[in-house]
């Protein structure tokens, strides 16, 4: 059956943020544990590619999952969407970035008019809406993070809706414009930036040596105070506590009224470890993170060789006999 939403699911209304519960600790007879690396599928997966369960909605990230490692969205993999929204399955994007210059090449070629997801759950934006949910870092996160990394020599990006704001540009901060993220803007210390701009999160930046060298004292400076996540290599992101795409994914999927158990999620890295232990299929990129393999039904081909296009056709399109 064709997924209906009414638009009028995108406005904002009283719907509170909450830890989502997923579609495993609802129904403990769908064991993540029975994939293995030879099928490739858990008893799960078989179900949705045989049909007897049908996927309504699709949610992907896009780094290292939607997108293939040159930054763009493949003809394969726009048609293989482009043909499940038709059948009735659209597609949300959740991704840690933010509205950016990549969203004029992406989601017009996606054929969805849904909500989409940034900044790690923390934005959910509707394009004939404006903003459904924006949530701030506390002010008192900002400045400790500041001052770590003014003490340890590393650059401090903070994320604002659609602008990207560091002390001063440098080759780290300027890692973002391959993935056409919003240019940087250097604005001096960040500090004196707290309580005029908002900042949702934070990116801790430098080699990924030195990222994994100082992520176990920034986790003891956050701990029970903040979260912390990664997407790529040598950037640590802070993020208010309890925050993430899955938590992100439950506010809407309750807002559009879809049951996360009819839901394919799609995804590579650690921060998309929540949204795939949430929904009813969670589908790891052949590239993935252990973090995201560790909890996936299903893995796919990596980015490079379609393969958001491939889980597409085999447990959408195939199990409707659209292909």
């Amino acid at each position: 059956m064709a997924l209906q939403v009414s638009l009028a699911g995108c406005r904002a209304g009283s719907a509170s943020l909450r830890e989502p519960v997923s579609s495993r600790q609802r129904s403990r007879g769908c064991c993540r544990a029975a994939r293995t690396e030879a099928s490739l599928l858990s008893a799960t997966a078989e179900e949705f590619a045989s049909g007897r369960r049908k996927v309504e909605l699709i949610v992907s990230d896009v780094d290292g999952t939607l997108l293939n490692p040159q930054q763009q969205l493949t003809a394969g993999t726009r048609a293989a969407l482009q043909a499940a929204a038709a059948a009735g399955v659209p597609i949300v994007v959740a991704t840690g970035k933010a509205l950016g210059p990549w969203t004029a090449d992406v989601l017009p070629h996606l054929g969805s008019s849904l909500p989409q997801i940034y900044l790690q759950g923390l934005l959910i934006n509707c394009h004939r809406e404006g903003v459904l949910y924006q949530q701030q870092l506390e002010e008192h996160i900002i400045l400790e993070a500041v001052a770590f990394a003014d003490e340890h020599g590393v650059t401090l990006t903070a994320y604002c809706g659609d602008r990207i704001v560091c002390r001063e540009t440098d080759e780290q901060s300027d890692r973002l414009l391959f993935y056409k993220e919003p240019p940087p803007e250097s604005v001096g210390p960040l500090e004196r930036q707290v309580g005029k701009l908002p900042i949702s999160k934070l990116i801790f930046m430098n080699s990924e040596q030195r990222i994994a060298e100082l992520r176990p004292a920034i986790e003891q400076t956050f701990a029970g105070r903040a979260s912390l996540t990664t997407a790529i290599p040598g950037m640590l992101e802070v993020l208010p506590l309890g925050a993430s795409k899955g938590v992100g994914v439950s506010w809407l999927l309750d807002r559009l009224g879809v049951d996360p158990a009819a839901v394919m999620a799609l995804g590579d890295g650690e921060n998309d470890k929540e949204m795939l232990e949430l929904c009813g299929l969670g589908v790891a990129m052949g590239n993935a993170a252990p973090a995201a393999l560790s909890v996936s039904d299903a893995i796919t081909a990596k980015n490079a060789e379609d393969g958001v296009a491939r889980a597409v056709e085999r447990f959408v399109l195939g199990p409707r006999g659209l292909l």
